[in-house]
């Protein structure tokens, strides 16, 4: 798609996950299963911090997540906060 950034410039990326995010799901289609590196968890940690839950690893593989600002408390595996956090990436759009 051709975009004429002088008339319309393109959205400034915030942060490191909003790069990553598609390479995620490109590759997830292409395998046809949803894998999560550590490098992955981490970006996507990185961002859900930054838009406001607090981010825990336990011991048994799981993550406890904390939205600061409502109390809610999510325990979701390491894939399960990857697309967490590219739901949260959605809706900053």
């Amino acid at each position: 798609m051709d975009q004429n950034v002088t008339e319309k410039p393109p959205r400034t990326v915030v942060s490191r996950f909003e790069l990553a995010a598609a390479r995620m799901a490109d590759a997830w289609v292409r395998d046809g299963r949803v894998t999560v590196t550590r490098d992955d968890l981490h970006l996507a940690s990185e961002f859900l911090r930054a838009t406001g839950w607090k981010v825990f690893e336990r011991d048994d593989g799981l993550l406890r997540l904390v939205e600061r600002r409502s109390r809610r408390v999510l325990e979701l595996t390491p894939e399960g906060a990857v697309v967490l956090a590219m739901r949260r990436l959605v809706r900053r759009r």
